[in-house]
């Protein structure tokens, strides 16, 4: 019943951090997000749907620091 859906994650620069990661379920505004290959925890500040023949989505993060 749900699939899953390719997401490319981006800095707040918009350089490519992970293209094309599968996921089940889309990150919203504002959750954190930790990614086990780079093993660091990113806050979720945007994402942007592209709509076209086929639907791309890009995950603007910036670095989590538990400190700030």
């Amino acid at each position: 019943m749900f699939g899953k859906y390719k997401i490319s994650i981006m800095n707040n620069a918009w350089e490519m951090i992970i293209p094309k990661l599968k996921v089940k379920h889309i990150p919203r505004m504002g959750e954190l997000i930790y990614l086990t290959d780079l093993e660091q925890y990113y806050r979720v500040l945007n994402v942007i749907h592209n709509i076209t023949n086929k639907q791309e989505v890009f995950i603007i993060v910036e670095n989590y620091d538990k400190k700030s």
